[in-house]
């Protein structure tokens, strides 16, 4: 009524004619409005006016941070008075949640055990949940961390602290043989326990559940994982004989020569053959020729079975190809595990001997030799040699090979269309889904009012406990969700998960145009590298951290953001605002820059040495100068790099296409290793 109280002023106003308030036209449209509202029902006008708008849902935000607010500020009535107001707000379990996830120390179990009966399907509801049982047994509350935790919960956790809370608990409710009997597994585990686990493992450890036998096969799992402090530490536990076997196998893991002292393990027992393997097959990588004259004796004096002597001969073997001396005829016959295989055509590769790598690839496993990548070097192998294959089937041809992976969006793909002097174009991406209606899918709905309201950790929590209940199509549409509200990390994420591969508008977004171009255009480098770096190092998540500590979309440490910083001439303040996504790109593109500088515009030298360090990238590159570069990316010793190297490769080419700036994958003077 309101409305049409106001429509009636503008049309009747004194003093003024209807030529100066409303046109002819605009006046009968005026008094149909006015009539239809008048004889609209009174139902149909409050529905209208009951509909939130973004005025409302503004103020419910507003509103919900004030009561967070309140809450910290332990202003508890004004809390509930503000909370009371947003019960129809997607978030307000989550007002709850804050409120018991900060009295944890205090919270009853009925209080919890409310919560989670409440607002158990809060994808942070059972971190929650598994924070108040840890802080029951840190005051030793046994009786009550056992009501809530049971043993089908503790056999389904892998909470380790948890799990060590429960079996003190046992223990201190008079069920001390069923808590020292759990307690076994958990001291075999074979890296460091938490803490908490300390009191029970030192009970555990005064019983005849704990020998120097159970002492040893913690520490040959510690050794197995290269836990080095952990395998120092279990020395301790061991005596006599025994303590002198465990001091040598911790030598020889440190340092694989001694294996070769063969009076120190001339006994033929079990633990001497144990160390003698790992012994072997450590030196094997540094030194495979002494390693292959160890182990001609202890061949001959040690009873090893044929399972151990396969494994050790497959390492020694492995580790001369990678030296150039590959297997004599007479020898290749003993080599059948996918193991040996994989690892002498690793090798061939690596020595560039192609007609070895033509034999070992005809020999791998069916699944293995039809990837991409085997298929690319196969394909290679066969262009470079006139094949006398001993395999009676006839051998593929190369360039049909090259053409069907050309086809495809991944690094052999255009590595294949550089074989063959192609620009292979991208194939046509997806269509944009419809838009998806979030009120069907309570996670996502909850995750996208998080991240409006600034608590982007539990949005992201919400946004995967989404996902993990979506098929497909819905999961690619939440992707489109995620990118339409600027959270494209979460897009790339979803597309990934819902296989979307060919959904090129989320997997390789298109943002911060004016930060790349300027900083491309400083640097001179190509755009298309720099988002490439960004979307591989934190999929375009500004506050990216990762374990080691490197930050923000180009993930720089700390360290090199301080070196750049003074490299560039910058503020100083800039190496303390990584997660700022414009200083960052300056920062990263910067060094980006300084390392193409460095290593002669090699772009493959220049990523790998962004994401390993440069010293090492000058140990790689020693005395393989001349080597194809798709060669060397293969060699590249540290799998994390390889794959890195590759990974960004392959975005450059494809952010290249998406710019409209079409270019091959690697220019013609980055195709072989040169000098720098």
């Amino acid at each position: 009524m309101i409305r049409i109280f106001r429509l009636y002023r503008a049309i009747s106003a004194p003093g003024k004619s209807v030529g100066e308030n409303l046109t002819p036209n605009a006046l009968i449209f005026a008094l149909l409005l006015v009539l239809c509202a008048l004889t609209a029902p009174t139902e149909q006008l409050w529905a209208q006016q009951a509909q939130p708008d973004d005025t409302s849902l503004f103020k419910q935000r507003a509103l919900y941070r004030q009561a967070l607010d309140h809450l910290r500020s332990g202003a508890t009535s004004k809390f509930k008075a503000s909370a009371r107001q947003l019960q129809d707000y997607p978030l307000y379990p989550y007002l709850e949640y804050h409120r018991i996830n900060g009295r944890l120390n205090h919270a009853s179990a009925k209080e919890v055990n409310n919560f989670m009966a409440q607002h158990g399907d809060l994808a942070p509801s059972d971190l929650l949940y598994r924070r108040w049982l840890k802080k029951l047994g840190k005051k030793r509350y046994w009786t009550t961390l056992l009501q809530n935790f049971s043993d089908a919960d503790y056999a389904q956790s892998s909470d380790t602290e948890l799990r060590c809370y429960y079996l003190r608990a046992l223990y201190g409710r008079d069920q001390r043989d069923k808590a020292l009997d759990w307690t076994t597994d958990l001291w075999l585990h074979p890296k460091s326990q938490p803490k908490a686990c300390d009191p029970i493992f030192d009970v555990w450890r005064t019983t005849a559940r704990f020998s120097q036998d159970i002492a040893w096969q913690r520490l040959d799992g510690a050794i197995q994982h290269n836990q080095r402090t952990l395998s120092r530490y279990l020395l301790r536990f061991f005596t006599g004989e025994d303590k002198r076997a465990a001091e040598a196998y911790y030598r020889v893991h440190t340092q694989p020569r001694a294996i070769k002292r063969h009076s120190r393990f001339a006994a033929d027992t079990a633990k001497n053959q144990t160390i003698i393997r790992h012994g072997l097959i450590r030196l094997s990588k540094a030194a495979p020729t002494e390693a292959a004259t160890a182990w001609q004796r202890y061949a001959t004096t040690h009873s090893f079975s044929a399972v151990q002597r396969s494994i050790i001969n497959d390492h020694i073997q492995i580790g001369l190809a990678k030296d150039g001396k590959f297997p004599a005829e007479r020898e290749r016959a003993a080599l059948t595990s996918s193991f040996a295989v994989q690892g002498l055509a690793e090798a061939a590769l690596s020595q560039q001997n192609w007609s070895q790598l033509l034999y070992w690839i005809e020999r791998l496993p069916a699944g293995e030799q039809q990837t991409k990548r085997w298929r690319y070097w196969w394909a290679r192998t066969l262009l470079q040699v006139n094949p006398v294959s001993a395999n009676p089937a006839p051998q593929p041809n190369p360039q049909q090979m090259l053409r069907e992976l050309a086809t495809q969006r991944h690094y052999y793909g255009f590595m294949a269309a550089l074989q063959l002097d192609q620009t292979p174009p991208l194939q046509q991406g997806l269509p944009e889904p419809e838009a998806i209606n979030v009120s069907s899918n309570s996670h996502a709905r909850r995750a996208i009012e998080l991240f409006a309201v600034g608590e982007n950790l539990n949005g992201r929590r919400e946004w995967y406990r989404g996902l993990d209940a979506a098929d497909n199509e819905t999961k690619r549409k939440l992707g489109h969700l995620a990118r339409g509200i600027g959270d494209l990390s979460l897009a790339i994420r979803s597309a990934n998960l819902a296989e979307a591969m060919d959904d090129l508008v989320l997997r390789f977004p298109i943002a911060l145009n004016a930060d790349f171009n300027a900083a491309a255009h400083k640097q001179a480098i190509a755009p298309a590298l720099l988002r490439a770096v960004a979307r591989q190092e934190s999929a375009y998540q500004p506050d990216a951290r990762s374990s080691a500590g490197a930050q923000g979309l180009m993930q720089l440490m700390p360290g090199t953001a301080k070196l750049v910083t003074k490299r560039a001439r910058l503020p100083a303040n800039y190496a303390a605002r990584l997660n700022d996504p414009k200083v960052n790109i300056q920062l990263g593109s910067y060094h980006l820059a300084w390392l193409m500088e460095r290593f002669s515009g090699q772009r493959p030298l220049t990523i790998a040495a962004y994401n390993a360090g440069e010293h090492r990238v000058d140990r790689w590159i020693k005395g393989k100068a001349g080597m194809p570069t798709d060669v060397w990316i293969e060699t590249i010793p540290f799998r994390e790099t390889r794959n890195y190297v590759k990974n960004v490769l392959a975005f450059t080419y494809v952010y290249n296409q998406l710019l409209q700036t079409p270019a091959i994958l690697l220019d013609a003077e980055e195709r072989v290793i040169r000098d720098t």
